[in-house]
């Protein structure tokens, strides 16, 4: 028993002491000078970073990060569209219509723009038609039954001709393409809208246009043009005059001055 007691005192006492070391260690810290306190912190801080190796996690996030990757911002239009003038040739075709036509047009524009948002312009289509396989066989038809003596019943066809319209463009959105980091290229997407004369095998209507665009300058000079329009006119047939109703879409190259 007094051996037992002995043991208790015994570790009380040295609890004790161990509490008054654990402060005066405390208070030496707490008024050591700044350089000491600098060193302790680096010390502490060294031992967090190297405890990270230990988080296989982290070393898997650190390892995808790429020290040579680069952000470029490129500043500036790389086109001056202001008031300048730009030239073009289209080639495309008509979507639409009446049922026994197809038709492909060879195109000519020019356009004038005022800022890099706002330009005019003028377009001239000349129209080139053909018969589709329905057209075709309607027609094969008809002429079979002529010839033989039957009724036959004719497929009624106004063909465009040409066409001439005016229209403005509005240039919304602009951006820039780096093309594996060799060359920039400017683009653009835009609205147009405007009206014209159609002339069709029966004569001249009037024609009104609207649609969007999009434009790739290659160089300060050139572009390459893509647009879809609505286009809507009256022809006139045996039984009278009609709604026309297509979509026209084309490709080209333009070259500002």
């Amino acid at each position: 028993m007094k051996t037992l007691k002995a043991l208790t005192l015994s570790a009380l006492l040295l609890a004790s002491l161990s509490s008054v070391a654990a402060s005066k260690t405390a208070k030496k810290v707490a008024t050591a000078p700044a350089p000491q306190r600098q060193q302790a912190k680096q010390i502490d801080f060294n031992k967090d970073v190297d405890g990270l190796g230990g988080n296989d996690a982290l070393l898997e996030m650190s390892e995808r990060l790429n020290p040579e990757t680069k952000s470029r911002i490129v500043q500036d239009r790389i086109v001056d569209r202001h008031n300048r003038l730009e030239v073009g040739l289209n080639y495309g075709g008509v979507m639409g219509g009446t049922t026994y036509l197809q038709t492909q047009n060879i195109g000519a524009t020019l356009d004038f723009h005022f800022t890099p948002r706002w330009s005019i312009g003028a377009r001239y289509y000349s129209y080139q038609n053909n018969l589709t396989p329905e057209g075709e066989r309607a027609t094969d038809e008809a002429l079979a039954n002529y010839a033989v003596g039957n009724r036959a019943t004719i497929v009624d066809i106004d063909r465009p001709q040409n066409a001439k319209m005016a229209v403005i463009n509005w240039y919304p959105v602009y951006g820039k393409i780096n093309f594996f980091d060799k060359a920039i290229a400017q683009f653009d997407f835009y609205l147009l809208a405007g009206g014209g004369q159609i002339e069709l095998e029966s004569g001249s209507t009037g024609l009104a246009t609207a649609g969007l665009g999009f434009g790739l300058w290659m160089t300060k000079h050139v572009s390459a043009r893509a647009e879809i329009r609505y286009q809507a006119y009256k022809d006139q047939i045996v039984t009278g005059s009609r709604d026309i109703n297509s979509a026209a879409a084309t490709v080209g190259l333009g070259w500002i001055l």
